[in-house]
């Protein structure tokens, strides 16, 4: 694998009955635009994977979460096909205590709130098993590693 010159975060942040997960109608990049995915973005240098997540909840949803509300899950790792390096994208999940209608359309992206079991068809195919994965996690606490190669 090629070494990581570029960082992500995804978000799965979920109501209090962990029945519904905020998810993002994206515009981009290229590949998203039109599909429905977790909220995150790209890891600005001297932020740490939770300073990240935060700032793109905040600015995608309005939310504000604190470092401490934020759990990470897994990565997915990859290498770019134009060969400019490789990728990770650090999964984390939260439980939002507030309330969900909290939440609003910050930018041109559209958030909403769907029901964890059924996802609209324009999810991105990996949320079928990355929003179990997350739930897993929240109810039950135990790590368990995981990595996807890309």
């Amino acid at each position: 694998m090629t070494e990581i010159s570029q960082s992500f975060t995804l978000g799965f942040i979920f109501d209090r009955a962990q029945a519904r997960v905020l998810l993002i109608h994206k515009n981009r990049p290229a590949w998203q635009a039109g599909r429905i995915n977790g909220v995150g973005g790209k890891v600005e240098p001297g932020e740490t994977m939770f300073d990240c997540i935060r700032r793109e909840v905040r600015e995608e949803s309005g939310l504000a979460t604190a470092a401490t509300d934020w759990t990470h899950v897994a990565d997915m790792q990859g290498d770019d096909p134009e060969g400019a390096g490789g990728w990770i994208v650090h999964v984390l999940t939260a439980v939002y205590d507030g309330n969900p209608t909290d939440s609003q359309t910050m930018t041109d992206e559209s958030v909403a709130w769907y029901p964890v079991d059924t996802l609209p068809a324009a999810a991105i195919s990996n949320l079928t098993w990355l929003i179990p994965l997350c739930l897993d996690r929240l109810r039950h606490g135990t790590p368990r590693g995981c990595v996807a190669q890309y």
